[in-house]
């Protein structure tokens, strides 16, 4: 099964169709996240030149010559760009096996997924807001839950007062056994953080995330040693090195990898590996609806012991009926879970006719 093309469309959800085609017509499918000019010129100028003509059938070897180079050249592409085609190359994996893709990985330890309810956008929300949000989540059946700030490195202690505010709120309307994350989003300095930390704890704050900018290894494990509070980071890490570094340097309670920035199954694959052999909890950051999500959910149902649920967030998915549409059996969360299907590849079979109506490049 040889690759013939690798297309990219926009979509009017506001997302990238990424499409991997090959001459079996099996067509392996993603999500992107960067601009569509950007995909379509990595694609054009780099990633065809190197893999069309290739067996479809080996995402790991086409990861490591996207990634690293193929013996010719030297490639280093971005680990978005890597993760879509990765992505799709499994997919279309699946498909020819004629397995889903937590099969094909070696087995689902469950298929029934917990997700928690993902908020952000906290630092120009009220706290009143906020907690029209999180109770928007329960009352759809999430009963797990995490506010984000969305400050930011270079917004570096903006607000912390009304950040501890916002938790506050939302942690006192919520049911004691509903637990409740909070996010930084790279927010604080190491002082701050522990600061913050030591008031997140005492109100039982369920996981404390990227309490500080992302490169501060040294600086994070000062704020893991401080608090008792689960520090949580990772989503920003692009390669199984670089969390090795982040467990070594700074030694976070639980990782958080996207399968996009990671660079797609091949590689998130290979950081379960690092979690479970360093004995860390994995909680993935792919919050978005969508193609990308079943992929994650997929990958993270083969960890034995990934027993905390998988992070979902409407705000960056766009209308999910829309979403629901360019589908012919949909994934979408039901009482604040997500049930795997059994279906070849990623699960997902496009509805050509609101395929074409979505697409507007």
């Amino acid at each position: 099964m040889k690759i013939t093309d690798i297309t990219a469309n926009q979509l009017s959800t506001g997302r990238l169709l990424i499409r991997v085609h090959t001459d079996d017509g099996v067509t392996g499918i993603a999500d992107g996240s960067r601009s569509l000019a950007i995909y379509r010129a990595y694609f054009d100028e780099v990633v065809k030149p190197l893999l069309v003509g290739k067996d479809a059938l080996q995402p790991t070897r086409h990861w490591e010559a996207l990634t690293l180079g193929d013996g010719d050249r030297a490639t280093r592409l971005p680990p978005q760009i890597v993760g879509a085609v990765d992505i799709a190359l499994w997919d279309i994996m699946g498909k020819a096996a004629g397995m889903p893709l937590s099969a094909l990985m070696g087995g689902a330890a469950r298929n029934d997924i917990p997700l928690y309810w993902s908020q952000g956008n906290g630092w120009k929300k009220t706290p009143e807001q906020m907690l029209a949000d999180v109770q928007r989540g329960y009352e759809q059946g999430f009963r797990f839950f995490k506010v984000r700030m969305d400050w930011r490195d270079y917004r570096q202690d903006a607000n912390p007062e009304k950040d501890f505010a916002i938790f506050k709120m939302a942690r006192e309307w919520l049911p004691d056994d509903c637990p409740l994350g909070f996010d930084a989003n790279n927010a604080y300095s190491v002082s701050t953080a522990i600061m913050q930390g030591k008031r997140l704890q005492d109100l039982g704050c369920a996981h404390f995330e990227e309490p500080i900018p992302q490169y501060d290894l040294p600086g994070l494990k000062q704020v893991v040693d401080a608090l008792d509070v689960p520090i949580s980071t990772g989503e920003q890490e692009t390669s199984r090195w670089r969390f090795r570094d982040l467990i070594d340097q700074a030694n976070p309670d639980i990782l958080q990898p996207d399968i996009l920035n990671v660079g797609g199954i091949s590689e998130v694959k290979r950081v379960y590996e690092v979690a479970v052999i360093r004995n860390k909890p994995v909680m993935p950051h792919s919050p978005v609806a969508g193609i990308n999500s079943a992929a994650s959910l997929h990958a993270y149902s083969t960890v034995g012991n990934a027993i905390r649920p998988h992070e979902f967030s409407d705000e960056f998915s766009g209308d999910l009926d829309q979403i629901a549409r360019l589908f012919n059996e949909p994934i979408m969360p039901e009482n604040g879970r997500i049930q795997l299907p059994d279906r070849p590849g990623l699960g997902l079979v496009l509805d050509e006719v609101e395929l074409a109506k979505a697409i507007v490049a």
